[in-house]
Protein backbone atom coordinates (compact mmCIF):
# COMPACT_ATOMS: atom_id res chain seq x y z
CA UNK A 1 0.00 0.00 0.00
CA UNK A 2 3.24 2.11 0.85
CA UNK A 3 4.35 1.90 -3.07
CA UNK A 4 0.70 2.79 -4.49
CA UNK A 5 0.54 6.28 -5.78
CA UNK A 6 -3.04 6.42 -6.02
CA UNK A 7 -6.10 6.52 -3.51
CA UNK A 8 -6.85 3.72 -0.90
CA UNK A 9 -9.65 2.49 0.35
CA UNK A 10 -9.92 0.69 3.88
CA UNK A 11 -11.85 -2.40 3.56
CA UNK A 12 -13.19 -4.23 6.65
CA UNK A 13 -13.31 -8.33 6.49
CA UNK A 14 -15.86 -10.38 8.83
CA UNK A 15 -13.82 -13.38 9.82
CA UNK A 16 -16.78 -15.50 11.35
CA UNK A 17 -16.09 -15.16 15.02
CA UNK A 18 -12.25 -14.43 14.82
CA UNK A 19 -10.76 -10.87 14.61
CA UNK A 20 -11.80 -9.35 11.31
CA UNK A 21 -9.18 -8.46 8.89
CA UNK A 22 -8.52 -4.66 7.20
CA UNK A 23 -7.08 -4.72 3.36
CA UNK A 24 -6.19 -1.85 1.48
CA UNK A 25 -8.44 -1.36 -1.43
CA UNK A 26 -6.94 0.19 -4.57
CA UNK A 27 -8.92 0.98 -7.46
CA UNK A 28 -9.11 -2.45 -8.88
CA UNK A 29 -10.74 -3.83 -5.89
CA UNK A 30 -13.54 -1.43 -6.49
CA UNK A 31 -13.94 -1.79 -10.18
CA UNK A 32 -14.19 -5.75 -9.37
CA UNK A 33 -16.92 -5.06 -6.42
CA UNK A 34 -19.06 -3.24 -8.99
CA UNK A 35 -19.39 -6.68 -10.48
CA UNK A 36 -19.93 -8.93 -7.18
CA UNK A 37 -20.57 -6.62 -4.40
CA UNK A 38 -18.71 -8.70 -2.35
CA UNK A 39 -15.61 -7.64 -0.77
CA UNK A 40 -14.29 -11.25 -0.41
CA UNK A 41 -14.88 -12.09 -3.82
CA UNK A 42 -12.96 -8.88 -4.75
CA UNK A 43 -10.40 -10.05 -2.51
CA UNK A 44 -10.54 -13.76 -3.92
CA UNK A 45 -10.07 -12.68 -8.01
CA UNK A 46 -7.19 -9.89 -6.97
CA UNK A 47 -5.46 -12.60 -5.49
CA UNK A 48 -5.78 -15.07 -8.03
CA UNK A 49 -4.82 -12.71 -10.91
CA UNK A 50 -1.33 -11.89 -9.08
CA UNK A 51 -1.20 -15.54 -8.68
CA UNK A 52 -1.64 -16.42 -11.93
CA UNK A 53 0.94 -12.92 -12.72
CA UNK A 54 3.59 -14.87 -10.69
CA UNK A 55 3.65 -17.86 -12.30
CA UNK A 56 3.62 -15.99 -15.94
CA UNK A 57 7.06 -16.04 -17.59
CA UNK A 58 8.72 -12.86 -17.78
CA UNK A 59 8.71 -10.65 -21.02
Amino acid sequence: ALQHPGKLALVLLENAGAAPTYVAGTENFYVVTRYNWSSYYALAVIELGEAVRSLMPAR
